[in-house]
């Protein structure tokens, strides 16, 4: 927010500034050498939305809203400076803050970032991770120079699901050559997380049962149940039958083991309670959360609350070195050519462990250097390559790709190891006829740590054509077999077959009926895995959809389709998906109006959702819609049976 205050300040002081200059038309040609020399131009815009649902949880918030500004700054004609803010009304409740700003300046060879901002070096170094920091790229000639430096994350208590450090990462790329002929680039990168920005090991004790809603017989033998971190202590056990108000004493001074077992003495009460208190330090106690029941000739019922209880020390601070590498190499021109993208990584996750003493033989000395090796710490290597053949009815595409189990980035939003890949894929044109085929082999266990090795083979073949000048036509055709060399319960053996065809026809462009569109799959399936076996699955799958012309700028689409489904050869269903839509445009084609009405049905669970939409542009620079929602569900599927939904959402957005 002082950001946006601080710019607010420099736009008002532009203004003015602008604004003098103007009364004062002393000197005109100020004026023009502004004007020629300084554009902006960009968009700016609200959008806000109503929620609300009866029958089931909420899913999102009752009301939201975003402001968003994207200005561009042009200078001399050479130059340009976009910016970027994002203000959410979720932004700072986000487990992640959402809410960005940026500016990311460029000009001719080299490019500027500031604030929050993506970069991309390689998949397996940088790549789909939002930074706030600062970087810049330059590309001068055959030359190729890039740095960035910044917060991946910020801190947030919680635990292992979802506890975060707040992460600092710096990341350079030197390379030389083009990308759309050969180039190669080295690539760098440190993260590591701040272990001051959470407060861990803090002193606890959490209730686990009876934790409220629970009945208890007067009599019967109880556990009293808890968890703790960090506590060494005795811990004295109270009950309250007031509510809270006062309490009794059930033990003093029991060992710290998790668990007491009690038994249940009376009077009977409707507002019992459960205290536990560390010995050494009154300050560290729990309660049960809500009030439990005692009483006589009743059935005990225990409810427990393990879902919140919270490991702060299940999320550990991480530290990531990264040493990559990535390139191209054409012959040819471009005929043939050689793609590699390579990395080795250096992780330790947990840094607050104890140094390793290490020598030569044990890891290079150079990294012994850079990087300190920890108990935990692994370092392993990722790679990929293709080699690519492009002639002029014929494309061939032959790769190979291995990430080692103990490979880790941070600089990554996503990444599987423990990987090894074969892939081949070709298309070739003959006489106006695609034809697509391809080949993966994927394995795992790549060092033999497992006890088994998982792989999986897949075919595809795909065949498209222009039967006549308004009948398109394809077929493709998908085998996929994964299976493991368990010999025991966890054997896995799976078999999935797809056959897939669809027709498209040009009826009329200028007439009523315009086009037709027909769709139809079949998918089976034959799982002998050791817990699954003669697991058959059949599934059809036809879809059909038509667009009509009834009346002029009124458009309508009807589609149906049907799905039917087979397991074990006895368990049989259906599912029906029926829809219209119109869009409808006037004004010349300033307001476009769009609604759609669709109903799924499955046994006895029925969907319908209708939904409509206006946009109507205002001006040549400002346009508003609105969108509203509907869905209704009824049937048994969900807990509660039927639910009702509305989103209604309202935008507005101005471009300069």
């Amino acid at each position: 927010m002082k950001l946006i205050q601080i710019l607010f300040v420099v736009n008002i002081a532009l203004l003015i500034c602008f604004q003098n200059i103007d009364a004062q038309e002393k000197d005109s040609s100020s004026i023009d050498f502004v004007k020629r020399n300084f554009n902006i131009s960009g968009e700016i815009g609200v959008y806000g939305e109503l929620y609300s649902i009866k029958g089931q949880p909420a899913r999102r918030p009752k009301s939201s809203g975003r402001i968003y500004f994207r200005p561009t700054l042009e200078l001399f004609g050479l130059m340009q400076i976009p910016f970027e803010f994002l203000i959410s009304s979720e932004g700072s409740s986000a487990r992640q803050n959402i809410n960005q700003f940026g500016i990311n300046p460029s000009w001719d060879w080299w490019t500027l970032h500031l604030g929050d901002f993506n970069e991309d070096f390689s998949q397996y170094t940088l790549s789909g991770i939002n930074i706030r920091g600062a970087g810049i790229n330059i590309t001068p000639g055959i030359f190729r120079f890039a740095t960035t430096a910044g917060f991946t994350q910020r801190s947030v208590p919680g635990g292992a699901q979802d506890g975060t450090f707040k992460r600092f990462l710096f990341a350079a790329k030197l390379g030389i050559g083009k990308e759309t002929d050969s180039y190669l680039d080295l690539i760098f990168l440190r993260a590591k997380d701040e272990v001051g920005s959470l407060t861990q090991n803090k002193k606890s004790i959490t209730i686990i049962s009876p934790n409220g809603n629970d009945i208890l017989e007067i009599g019967s033998i109880q556990s009293i149940r808890w968890n703790s971190f960090d506590v060494n202590s005795g811990l004295r056990i109270q009950l309250s039958r007031d509510g809270g108000i006062t309490y009794e004493l059930i033990a003093d001074n029991q060992p710290n083991v998790g668990y007491f077992n009690w038994t249940v003495t009376g009077p009977t009460t409707f507002q019992a309670i459960i205290k536990i208190t560390a010995t050494d330090n009154p300050n560290i106690f729990d309660t049960s959360d809500l009030p439990f029941t005692i009483g006589s000739g009743i059935q005990s019922q225990i409810y427990s609350n393990t879902q919140d209880i919270v490991n702060q020390n299940a999320v550990t601070p991480q530290e990531n070195l990264i040493i990559g590498t990535k390139g191209k190499i054409s012959f040819f021109e471009n005929i043939v050519s050689l793609e590699f993208d390579g990395a080795g990584s250096v992780y330790t996750r947990d840094i607050r462990s104890s140094e390793l003493d290490l020598d030569s033989s044990d890891v290079p000395s150079f990294l012994t250097k850079l990087y300190k090796f920890r108990v935990g710490t692994n370092y392993d290597y990722a790679f990929n390559s293709f080699l690519n053949l492009h002639l002029s009815n014929f494309n061939s595409r032959i790769g190979f790709k291995r990430i080692g189990p103990g490979y880790n980035s941070l600089g990554t939003s996503y990444l599987l190891n423990d990987i090894g890949e074969y892939s081949m894929m070709n298309s070739l044109n003959i006489s106006g006829t695609g034809i697509t085929f391809g080949y993966i082999h994927q394995f795992d266990n790549l060092i033999d740590q497992k006890q088994f090795t998982t792989s999986r083979n897949i075919f595809n073949i795909g065949l498209t054509r222009m039967l006549t000048e308004k009948w398109n036509a394809s077929l493709t055709a998908n085998i996929m077999n994964m299976k493991n060399d368990a010999a025991d319960s966890i054997k896995t053996d799976f078999l999935s077959f797809v056959i897939n065809t669809n027709h498209s026809f040009l009826i009329d462009p200028q007439g009523t009926f315009r086009n037709l569109n027909f769709n139809y799959s079949f998918q089976n399936t034959n799982n002998k895995s050791f817990n699954l076996k003669n697991n058959k699955t059949s599934v059809h799958t036809i879809n059909l959809a038509a667009n009509f012309l009834f009346i002029e700028n009124l458009s309508t689409t009807l589609n149906a389709g049907l799905i039917s489904s087979s397991v074990f050869d006895t368990i049989k269903t259906t599912t029906q998906n029926y829809g219209l839509s119109f869009q409808h445009s006037a004004m010349l084609n300033k307001l476009i109006s769009n609604a759609n009405i669709s109903v799924a049905k499955s046994g006895s669970n029925t969907s319908l959702r209708l939904t409509i939409g206006t946009g109507y542009q205002i001006t040549a620079a400002d346009n508003l819609a609105i969108l509203v929602s509907y869905m209704k569900f009824t049937g048994s599927t969900y807990k509660g049976g039927n639910f009702n939904e509305v989103i209604s959402s309202l935008n507005y957005s101005h471009r300069f």
